[in-house]
């Protein structure tokens, strides 16, 4: 069977998106886990992990991906805390302050 046949782009969110356009990502793409972007030299992935993405004609890191953002993820993150119900709120929240609430996330 052709793992190949089905190929599709990589779905990503930047570190600045909020939990609401990921959570639209996420059902828009029927996936449960993303990758979290951001501009190289800022972070430190998850497990301090180094992983690039570089231009491909110049060589220059274009991305760097600091961890990958699940649905366990915002649905810990939603849960948490002692206000359930300002769920606008946490849905504003952006990735990059929502990842590795679980420890998935952190591998």
């Amino acid at each position: 069977k052709d793992l190949t046949a089905r190929n599709r782009r990589l779905v990503e969110v930047p570190y600045t998106a909020t939990l609401s356009h990921a959570m639209n990502t996420l059902v828009a793409n029927s996936i449960s886990a993303l990758p979290v972007a951001a501009p190289p030299g800022h972070w430190i992935g998850a497990g301090g992990s180094m992983i690039m993405e570089s231009d491909k004609q110049t060589g220059a890191v274009r991305k760097h991906y600091i961890g990958i953002l699940t649905m366990l993820d915002i649905l810990a993150h939603i849960a948490g805390g002692e206000n359930l119900s300002d769920l606008d709120r946490k849905m504003s929240s952006q990735v990059s302050s929502i990842i590795g609430h679980c420890l998935e996330g952190l591998s």
